[in-house]
């Protein structure tokens, strides 16, 4: 689901739709920290295990927080959620992570070159 967040936030960044963006950027986000809660072994639905998460990954979320609806925002928090996705699968499967990286970078790489972190 992350993945397909991803796709939607990427599309709505450069149409301009700004809310939507917004929208699908938390969904992204909260995919994010589901996948890290079933990592731990925390409770995975509705966010109850996202507070008992590890400070790394909790810190590491706070960059996937959106901040305004300006686009070089979105794509800020666009590229730290994509982050924190890539981490996550990698965590879980390096060999996995080798096969995503690449489609998962390209959306960012998209999204036009806004002197960004990648």
């Amino acid at each position: 689901m992350a993945w397909l967040y991803a796709l939607h936030a990427r599309s709505s960044i450069l149409r301009g739709r700004m809310w939507q963006a917004e929208y699908m950027l938390s969904g992204m986000r909260d995919q994010v920290l589901a996948l890290a809660c079933l990592r731990k072994g925390l409770p995975a639905v509705q966010g109850r295990g996202v507070d008992d998460l590890p400070p790394e990954i909790s810190n590491a979320a706070i960059e996937c927080l959106v901040h305004s609806l300006a686009a070089t925002e979105l794509k800020r928090a666009f590229c730290a959620t994509m982050r924190a996705l890539l981490n996550e699968i990698e965590c879980v499967d390096v060999e996995r992570t080798k096969c995503v990286a690449g489609p998962l970078n390209m959306l960012i790489e998209s999204l036009g070159d806004a002197g960004l972190p990648r």
